[in-house]
Order: C-alpha cells, then structure tokens, then sequence
C-alpha cells in the first residue's frame, strides 16, 4: 500500500539524468513527482494542474524558456507557489540567484540528496 504524499513536485531539468535523479530521491521520501523536460514544458505542466504542485524545481538554464521566465510566470500566475532554483552557476557569479524569498531558494548543483531533500522540506514549510 502506497503511502500518503508528502507533496506534489514538478522537477523542471533539461538533463534527462538529473530529472530522473531527483525523481527517485523524492519519491523514496512520500513525494509525488511530475517531469518536464525543458522551461516551456515546465510552464505548461504548471499551468495544466491548475497550479496544484507544491513545489517547483527548475534548472537555470534550459531549451525554450530559461528558469527565471519560468519562475516569473509562475509566481505571477500562482503567487504562493514555492520554487527551487537547481543550478551550476553559484550566487557568487550570478547575483540575481540572491534574489530568494521565503518561498524560493537555491540549490547549487551537484547536489547531495540531503541537500535536496532539506531544501525541499525547508521550502514546504515557509510561511509565504
């Protein structure tokens, strides 16, 4: 027997590996998990649930739509929506990713699935 979700996620990544990795680390912990495989699918996918995932997972850099159109998009069409930014570029390098609220973050690849896992969870439990 399945057991309850933890939350729904939409993992937006043009890497087929790192959807997939990120797919099985939240999956094993409860979480419903959805993929997209570029910024356009991304935004569609949200836009097609009606915007019921609790939390975004985007890439920076990806085909069609990059991550911060995508985020905008989001937040202006479902405010409340946390979102996780995944990327190789650090804040140090891209200052706007220093941009996070109590609702976004940052996580800076590779990642451990600790680390996914803690902002994942510290995200879902923002007042926002």
């Amino acid at each position: 027997m399945a057991s309850p979700s933890n939350g729904r996620i939409l993992v937006v990544d043009d890497e087929p590996l790192i959807r997939e990795m990120a797919r099985e680390i939240l999956e094993s912990s409860g979480y419903d998990v959805a993929e997209a495989v570029d910024g356009q699918a991304g935004l569609d996918a949200f836009l097609e649930s009606g915007g019921r995932f609790d939390l975004v997972i985007l890439d920076l850099v990806m085909p069609r739509l990059h991550g911060f159109q995508v985020m905008d998009r989001i937040i202006h069409a479902s405010p409340r929506t946390r979102i996780l930014i995944s990327s190789g570029f650090s804040p140090d390098t891209r200052p706007e990713l220093t941009r996070a609220t109590p609702t976004t973050g940052f996580l800076a690849k590779p990642y451990r699935s600790k680390d996914l896992l803690d902002q994942v969870r510290r995200l879902l439990a923002a007042e926002g």
